[in-house]
C-alpha cells in the first residue's frame, strides 16, 4: 500500500508552480513544488513529468512505491544538476522528491440524457487556474478545489460530464464539472483532481461549466450569474494523433 505524505488545508494548494534556484559558485540547484505525471521506461522504472516545467524527474523516493503510469502527484522537488551521477536515461534527472501525494485522475464521462446543471456547490475552486496538460497518449485538465469532509456514508466526489457529441462544424464543446458534496460536516480540505478530455479530432474551443463559492476570484471566468461559472479553454490536437 502507498505511504502517501498528506498536507492538509490550503497549504496543498499554496502553489501549483513554486521555484526557487540557486545558481554560481558552484551551485546549480533548483527546486519545484508543483504536480506531475508518472511516466515508465522502457524496463519499468517510474519517474515523473513536471507539470509546466518541462523537466523529468526520478528519485529513491519515487521507486519505492508501485506507482501505475499516468498516476498523478503533488510534491516539492529539487534537482542538484552540479551532482547527477548516473542518470536513469537522458534528460530524465535524479533529484530528491519529498511530501509526495497523490490525487485522482479520472475519465470524463459521456452522458447524452443530461438535462438541467444541477450540480451540488462547490466550497471553492482555490486561486489556481485550471490548467491544461498534453501528455502522451491523452491530454488532461487540472482543478485545484476545495472540499467538505465527510462525518459518514458516501463521500462527495467530482464529475466531468460531456453531454452530447462534440460539433463538428462549431469546433466548440461544453463540458461539466459536476459535485456531489455526500454527507458532510463542517471542515473542509482541499486537494487537485485531473479528468481525461475527450480526444477532439481538430482544434477546439472548450467551456467547462462549474458551481463554486467565490465572492472574489483572480480567475479568467465568463457565465457569472451567481449559480454558475465557465472556464474557456483552447485544445490544441497534439501533431503526433494527426
Amino acid at each position: 500500500m502507498k505511504t502517501l505524505k498528506f498536507v492538509s488545508a490550503l497549504s496543498l494548494l499554496c502553489g501549483v508552480l513554486t521555484l526557487s534556484s540557486c545558481l554560481g559558485e558552484g551551485g546549480n540547484t533548483l527546486s519545484v513544488y508543483t504536480t506531475g505525471s508518472i511516466y515508465k521506461t522502457n524496463t519499468g522504472t517510474s519517474y515523473m513529468y513536471l507539470d509546466r516545467t518541462g523537466l523529468s524527474v526520478t528519485s529513491d523516493e519515487l521507486q519505492s512505491e508501485d506507482w501505475e503510469e499516468g498516476d498523478r502527484l503533488l510534491a516539492t522537488t529539487t534537482i542538484d544538476f552540479d551532482n547527477q551521477g548516473t542518470q536513469l536515461s537522458n534528460y530524465i534527472y535524479n533529484a530528491t522528491i519529498t511530501g509526495i501525494h497523490q490525487f485522482d485522475c479520472k475519465d470524463y464521462l459521456y452522458n447524452g440524457a443530461f438535462g438541467a446543471f444541477q450540480s451540488d456547490t462547490l466550497p471553492s475552486l482555490y486561486s489556481i487556474e485550471p490548467f491544461i496538460n498534453y501528455r502522451k497518449d491523452d491530454t488532461i485538465l487540472t482543478f485545484a478545489y476545495v472540499k467538505y469532509e465527510v462525518e459518514s456514508g458516501d463521500a462527495g466526489s467530482l464529475e466531468l460530464i460531456q453531454p452530447k457529441m462534440f460539433d463538428f462544424d462549431t469546433k466548440t464543446d461544453t463540458l461539466y464539472l459536476v459535485y456531489n458534496k455526500g454527507n458532510i460536516k463542517e471542515s473542509k480540505s482541499s486537494d487537485y483532481i485531473s479528468f481525461k478530455l475527450p480526444q477532439y479530432p481538430v482544434n477546439t474551443d472548450i467551456n467547462v461549466v462549474v458551481r463554486y463559492q467565490a465572492a472574489s476570484s483572480n480567475f479568467s471566468t465568463g457565465g457569472n450569474d451567481k449559480t454558475s461559472r465557465y472556464f474557456s479553454f483552447t485544445y490544441n490536437r497534439p501533431e503526433t494523433l494527426n
